[in-house]
């Protein structure tokens, strides 16, 4: 077979696999939530944790530090829970804007996670070191920020059982399409 027929075969080919996959109906989605409630519980996580900004501008580990004997690391993690919040911000707007990319969805969580630790970490230090009152603030919010991370993360579990059901059913289209395809007589061309 020439170049011309092995060039018409592969097109052959790619237009039967084509055609295979525009037969068979997509696959639904198993109630993963819409765009829009995924913004949704985004636009609530940004909110909560805005109000945490307020929280770690009342704490003061230095004076902790310098008056009452706290451990400086108390300094370092308010700066980090202060990043923390600022990229949680800003992952929390790219994923708004793409809600179906389960790796920006796990970046968010993941941010999240990391941020609940170190806002824990301050709240037991605000208890021992500064007054009951922010200690009692600051642990309300990781708490009510809790439920809806919860959400979050029902929402990327049925997300990336979704990707793998549809990867998984794209697959086994794709090796039926290529045994029907294998299956086919070879067109023979002219000589």
């Amino acid at each position: 077979m020439g170049i011309a027929g092995r060039l018409l075969f592969l097109s052959a080919g790619n237009l039967a696999v084509s055609l295979c996959f525009a037969q068979q109906p997509a696959p639904a989605a198993n109630g993963i939530d819409t765009p829009w409630g995924v913004r949704k519980i985004l636009d609530d996580l940004v909110a909560d944790n805005e109000k945490l900004r307020s929280v770690f501008g009342a704490l003061n580990p230095q004076d902790w530090y310098s008056k009452k004997g706290a451990p400086s690391a108390y300094i370092q993690q308010l700066q980090m829970a202060q990043r923390q919040l600022n990229d949680v911000v800003i992952s929390s707007k790219l994923l708004a804007q793409r809600t179906e990319s389960l790796p920006l969805a796990l970046d968010n969580y993941f941010r999240l996670e990391a941020l609940e630790v170190t806002a824990r970490s301050l709240g037991e230090g605000a208890r021992h070191y500064a007054d009951r009152r922010t200690a009692d603030q600051l642990n309300t919010l990781i708490a009510r920020n809790f439920s809806t991370r919860e959400h979050f993360r029902d929402y990327i579990q049925d997300l990336s059982k979704t990707q793998e059901q549809n990867f998984r059913v794209a697959d086994e289209e794709a090796q039926r399409c290529r045994g029907t395809i294998s299956r086919q007589p070879a067109k023979r061309g002219r000589k």
